[in-house]
């Protein structure tokens, strides 16, 4: 088995990262709904609702985000093996960002919308850049033909 390169251990240790941070939406899966009350408005975004449906959406979202970091975690272990999943895990990101985007301008705060959009975005560009510098190190100088 050929060594890991530069670029290859940078993207285990952003997804790793990445997924560190995603984890921590656990903790809004089990807090008390006076917490994400409290959170909602310091944020800036009004007065939560006392709706079943949206404590619902708010811990089923932050599972999601936990479960995607998960799947991140078990990418980081094998970057060349789930070199497909990566690749899906960063378009999604972006996309979904995205579309949040899109359909939510007129609901959220110009500064959530953007700092979304740069985040999902920039993890997206540095993983395919990464992915794309990890496949270039482990083509030979001649090109696949010349093996």
């Amino acid at each position: 088995m050929e060594s890991e390169s530069f670029s290859e251990r940078l993207l285990r240790i952003i997804l790793r990262l990445t997924a560190a941070l995603m984890l921590l939406a656990l903790v809004a899966v089990f807090m008390p709904k006076s917490w994400m009350a409290a959170a909602h408005e310091w944020l800036g975004l009004g007065v939560f609702p006392d709706a079943p449906i949206a404590e619902y959406l708010a811990r089923s979202t932050s599972a999601l985000y936990a479960l995607v970091g998960g799947a991140m975690l078990i990418a980081a272990s094998d970057v060349r093996r789930y070199a497909r999943m990566i690749t899906y895990l960063a378009l999604a990101m972006a996309a979904v960002s995205v579309a949040i985007f899109v359909t939510c301008f007129s609901d959220l705060p110009l500064w959530w919308l953007l700092g979304d959009l740069v985040t999902a975005g920039g993890f997206a560009a540095i993983v395919l850049v990464l992915q794309h510098m990890a496949r270039k190190s482990r083509i030979p100088e001649g090109g696949p033909a010349s093996r």
